[in-house]
């Protein structure tokens, strides 16, 4: 028998996995149609994948777990200040040091364990500062109360939205101190800037 007479003649279906796929990118444009995002996207590419968990690198990926406009716009946010703090950890290094060493001896207990934490403590701290920015970047579009809403009931960091909201002025504070605040927004970075905050990983911090 040849090669060529063992493969059968399956009709794969994939079209509720287009649909889903086709919905995320009509909800993304209409969003895109309504708000101003371009001085929060730091990156203009965007794939949408079924059933992959979103992340930000090294191309900005959605999935296809949302159901609604608010819902997306926050996780498009979310992934996009991951972005913003890569570009500040690599230009602002001292810093960065600085508010990962104050949000370590503050929160000692960060929530680690998924879905209250991100897995790894380094994650988790990292996120007590993408998860503040995503809130106040929604809150432009959203008003503040719906993006904390959506925030509180975000199953994943559940713990870290929570402590972030709980100390939000405290944090506030922080990322001020050391020009995190106000958030530099794409639209005035420089085509080096973009690279910098392209790259897969945050600047290195020095450990005692």
């Amino acid at each position: 028998m040849s090669s060529q007479d063992v493969g059968i003649d399956v009709t794969i279906d994939m079209s509720e996995t287009l649909k889903a796929c086709e919905s995320i990118r009509e909800m993304l444009s209409s969003l895109f149609a309504e708000h101003d995002l371009s001085r929060y996207s730091y990156t203009r590419q965007v794939r949408i994948a079924h059933g992959e968990i979103a992340h930000s690198h090294p191309v900005l990926t959605l999935n296809t777990r949302v159901s609604d406009r608010a819902t997306l716009l926050s996780l498009y946010l979310h992934e996009q200040m991951h972005w913003y703090v890569t570009w500040y950890s690599w230009v602002h290094k001292e810093d960065w040091a600085a508010i990962w060493a104050v949000l370590q001896a503050r929160y000692p207990d960060v929530p680690v364990t998924f879905p209250l934490g991100a897995r790894t403590r380094d994650s988790s701290y990292l996120h007590l500062i993408v998860n503040w920015l995503e809130i106040d970047a929604a809150s432009e579009f959203l008003g503040r109360e719906k993006a904390v809403e959506l925030a509180a009931a975000n199953f994943a960091y559940s713990g870290l939205y929570k402590l972030v909201i709980e100390n939000w002025e405290a944090l506030s504070e922080l990322y001020k101190k050391h020009a995190l605040l106000p958030i530099r927004l794409a639209t005035v970075m420089t085509e080096h800037d973009l690279r910098i905050a392209a790259r897969m990983n945050e600047a290195a911090i020095d450990r005692p």
